[in-house]
């Protein structure tokens, strides 16, 4: 059956722009909700089918059918209860929280699993857990990835889509992707969590000025500075690592992207290029003259030395 071109599909488009799809969570184990039929259908305008794109539909246990997307005629279906499925039967989760996101109908997915075993204490009282967090789509949104988050167990909120600090994505490429190399290098990325937090263990010592932290600031959004600046109190003891936890408990509690579309995504981005920063002893080590200069170049700072007011993404 095609799927002509109308009112209708309009305004499917329409509330796919604007979001207003119904989004579901839950934790726990279960993924019977992802394994729901996904169809294509070519799409017919004026008689004729249009040879480049297909419209996308979620198919309910009833046969009810709900648009999701229209994508290029060669984006392939890869199932969210598929992926969900491959990953776990080869990876062993043991003592792991689960918490799943469905959104725009499900043509979106986030599934999330804490894995408790892994906890590392980088300093006394002070413990984090690796964080591993599938997502996949049906409407384009996002190519199929896998990325290992830090979520610092002392925060009650955690800090989850903030500190990813590995990542792997495929895009959609028909036969080019291949589940199970998929799953295989996702239980690889999952070894170089105790790699990356001895890094954080040496952040609890490594000395970090007031100045060198202010200039730094700069490479931040401008409206977030002061939200990072409010949270030194709490966190920034004179060392990376808790200039770090300021940026991070910023980032997760106080700042919220000003485009409307996505901003966890927008925050997800952010914080990873936190990470870089304090990843990079550049930034760290090199004199003042030189960071003014990068900050110019990027256009966060003018030859002045003004900052240039304008909301921007992080750029390192």
């Amino acid at each position: 059956m095609a799927v002509k071109l109308s009112g209708g599909t309009k305004t499917s488009k329409a509330a796919a722009k604007y979001g207003l799809f119904k989004e579901s969570s839950w934790d726990g184990p279960e993924y019977n909700d992802l394994a729901f039929d996904v169809i294509s259908k070519p799409l017919i305008t004026g008689g004729f089918q249009i040879p480049d794109r297909k419209a996308i539909f979620r198919v309910d246990n009833s046969g009810q059918e709900t648009y999701l997307a229209t994508v290029s005629n060669d984006y392939p279906i890869i199932k969210h209860s598929d992926i969900v499925a491959k990953l776990e039967d080869g990876m062993g989760l043991g003592n792991t929280t689960i918490k799943t996101i469905l959104s725009k109908d499900g043509a979106q997915m986030q599934r999330i699993y804490t894995l408790n075993d892994y906890s590392v204490e980088v300093r006394p009282g002070d413990e984090i857990s690796p964080s591993i967090r599938i997502i996949n789509s049906y409407n384009g949104a996002t190519c199929i990835g896998f990325y290992i988050d830090a979520v610092r167990l002392v925060c009650t909120n955690g800090m989850i889509a903030i500190r990813q600090f590995m990542s792997m994505n495929y895009r959609h490429f028909g036969n080019r992707f291949n589940l199970n190399l998929f799953a295989q290098n996702a239980k690889k990325l999952t070894k170089g969590f105790d790699e990356y937090s001895r890094n954080w263990r040496g952040w609890i010592t490594e000395k970090v000025t007031q100045d060198r932290a202010d200039l730094l600031l700069n490479y931040m959004p401008v409206r977030l500075r002061p939200m990072i600046a409010s949270r030194y109190s709490d966190n920034f003891d004179g060392t990376k690592w808790g200039l770090y936890n300021a940026y991070t408990a910023s980032l997760t509690h106080d700042y919220m992207p000003g485009r409307a579309l996505s901003p966890d995504t927008q925050k997800i981005a952010l914080g990873s290029e936190v990470t870089k920063i304090f990843s990079n002893s550049w930034y760290w080590k090199a004199n003042k003259d030189d960071v003014v200069k990068d900050l110019v170049a990027k256009r966060r700072m003018k030859q002045s030395g003004e900052i240039i007011d304008a909301e921007a993404e992080v750029v390192a």
